[in-house]
């Protein structure tokens, strides 16, 4: 994440926050029947081509939403200027007679 994590997270978190329901695995517990399971709430990643979970405490949740958001948003704004660089570039070889 950004090292920032006690005390709020600012800037961008690459992953998604996702609920997991499990069951814990004792036989006795109410989500053996798997109607009750038990939630956390994670940040999800992937790290060299695997999938990881980082559990987020209550009071994280929030502000690494609002950070995965703010990554989202740059990711998008990226793309967007990529496409339009793109897009002049094909148009200026087009116009001069170079491109198809």
């Amino acid at each position: 994440m950004t090292g920032q994590r006690s005390g709020g997270t600012r800037g961008m978190i690459r992953g998604s926050v996702v609920v997991q329901r499990r069951r814990c695995g004792k036989a006795s517990c109410r989500c053996a029947d798997g109607e009750q399971l038990h939630e956390s709430t994670v940040l999800s990643y992937s790290k060299a081509g695997r999938n990881r979970t980082v559990m987020l405490a209550p009071g994280e949740v929030a502000s690494v939403r609002a950070a995965v958001a703010r990554y989202r948003a740059a990711q998008a704004r990226l793309e967007q200027a990529g496409n339009a660089g793109l897009a002049a570039l094909v148009s200026a070889q087009v116009s001069s007679g170079r491109g198809r």
